[in-house]
């Protein structure tokens, strides 16, 4: 099946349609939870929340984020080896709907079964979904490629753009558990909206790649109920014992973040159907790994500090109305799908001269700029609250940096994955977001913790590190780019049609 041809989702071939649609309201499900999640976490109980410390919700918001990331890693293999990549995005829907309906009930024993199934369906959705919109596209299409990944970006914004509205009001005015309710609604209709237009993806994803023997599945199996029935003996240990803390999970899974990524990178190296070449690529594959990392390590911070700061250093009255402060993470969306059809037009025009690390720097130092500004916010911020300038110029350029940055990354790990490998190198790729939303997840711990680290100081050393990754990116470009094998030679318009 040929590419997209145009630069809109409503333009698309009805898989691109189908596709887009289950995107769409998955991320309207995950980012309408995501708005309210910290203020949830850290409101007390008299208002109906968790009544956690701000540094514990906001540990609590790098957790979930990272194991969502996490369970990508087995869900990519799922999707490889088990399922397809067709039959795992249904699945991981199903899954997700039923962590959300659980976040409904208005039970406190209900949470965190709630977060554990969202996290595990959307490990499971996400790699495979990525693996199946660049498996339609011809391998030396990269151009097209990334403009698709740009396209299929407005899905992500445009879910996250509507949902801090919908989720933000009903959570922060009416009752937390009603704004999650619709969340599960979202997330209810996209499923349906998929298994209804699934017959247009045709045969693509329908089996999986590389298909896993019933031996090794069992093995597998076995493996996997030995390392979850560990964790589980650990954690009830540590409650029966009276001294669970947020802070133990998050560490456990932070060790496990940190450690996967070099085993899980070789044991997709020694799939049955790579080569020397591949082994090669997927080596120097720790470049756009890296530059990932970093990224989701700064958009991490949305969640929890720049939520804080709308929160308590924004000037948010507008006529007599308090804007929400979940209602600000709504900006980030709006400038992408603004800006996505632009970077769209880019990357097949001027922007398919510039190579893969060079568009990576490109996005962390847009990325770093914005770091600097709210340094400046938070120090303005001393004597009073600021203008929402400030936060509506830093959201304009994090979205421009995750455009470049995520459509490039994604190109890239479509591009270079060995055959039937697919779903792995997307759950690598959501494996790198992992390691920085857990390091994010911890900075933002510190940061909101009894001001041990001034505002100021804290943002300014963010800009830092995305400066040092992106000049490094920049000084070995060209070597990069040859070793990740993506200085082959582009297809002609009439070749990718």
């Amino acid at each position: 099946m040929s590419p997209p041809q145009e630069l809109w989702p409503w333009r698309q071939p009805r898989w691109f349609s189908t596709l887009f649609k289950i995107d769409l309201w998955e991320r309207f499900s995950f980012f309408g939870m995501m708005a309210i999640l910290f203020l949830y976490a850290s409101a007390s109980p008299r208002d109906g929340g968790l009544g956690m410390d701000a540094g514990g919700a906001g540990a609590l918001v790098g957790l979930y984020v990272s194991a969502t990331f996490v369970a990508s890693v087995p869900g990519g293999w799922l999707g490889d080896r088990v399922f397809g990549a067709q039959r795992a995005v249904g699945y991981g829907g199903a899954v997700i709907a039923a962590g959300h309906l659980c976040l409904a009930l208005p039970f406190r024993a209900a949470f965190f079964p709630g977060i554990a199934l969202i996290a595990a369906g959307t490990g499971l959705l996400k790699p495979n979904l990525s693996a199946l919109l660049g498996a339609f596209y011809p391998e030396r299409a990269a151009a097209r490629r990334e403009a698709g990944f740009s396209v299929f970006f407005i899905s992500i914004q445009a879910g996250a753009l509507t949902a801090p509205i919908v989720t933000g009001f009903l959570g922060e005015r009416v009752n937390w558990h009603l704004g999650f309710g619709a969340a599960a609604v979202g997330m209810g209709v996209g499923l349906a909206t998929y298994l209804r237009g699934r017959r247009h993806l045709g045969d693509v994803g329908r089996r999986p790649g590389q298909p896993a023997a019933p031996e090794t599945v069992r093995r597998v199996a076995r493996r996997t109920a030995l390392g979850v029935g560990a964790v589980a003996a650990l954690a009830a240990l540590d409650v029966l014992a009276g001294t669970a803390r947020m802070e133990h999970f998050v560490a456990g899974l932070g060790l496990l973040v940190l450690f996967a990524p070099i085993p899980y990178a070789r044991a997709i190296t020694k799939g049955p159907a790579v080569s020397a070449d591949d082994r090669r690529r997927l080596r120097s594959y720790g470049w756009v790994f890296l530059a990932t990392a970093v990224f989701f390590l700064l958009a991490g911070q949305g969640n929890s500090v720049l939520n804080q700061f709308a929160a308590v250093a924004t000037e948010r009255a507008v006529l007599g109305f308090t804007v929400p402060a979940s209602w600000f993470q709504t900006l980030h969306p709006l400038f992408v799908l603004l800006v996505a059809p632009v970077v769209a037009r880019i990357s097949t025009g001027p922007g398919r001269r510039l190579n893969v690390p060079v568009k990576l720097a490109l996005g962390l130092s847009l990325a770093a700029v914005s770091f600097l500004l709210m340094a400046s916010a938070a120090g303005l911020a001393a004597t009073g609250p600021v203008s929402p300038a400030w936060l509506t110029v830093v959201y304009l350029l994090q979205a421009c940096a995750e455009l470049v940055v995520g459509a490039a990354g994604l190109g890239a790990t479509a591009q270079i994955a060995p055959p039937g490998a697919s779903g792995q190198l997307m759950g690598l790729w959501w494996l790198a977001g992992a390691v920085g939303a857990v390091v994010g997840g911890q900075l933002a711990r510190v940061a909101m913790s009894g001001g041990s680290v001034p505002a100021p100081a804290y943002f300014l050393g963010l800009s830092l590190l995305p400066v040092a990754v992106a000049a490094a990116l920049a000084i070995g470009r060209r070597r990069i780019n040859t070793r990740l094998g993506l200085d082959t030679p582009a297809l002609s318009p009439t070749e990718v049609s």
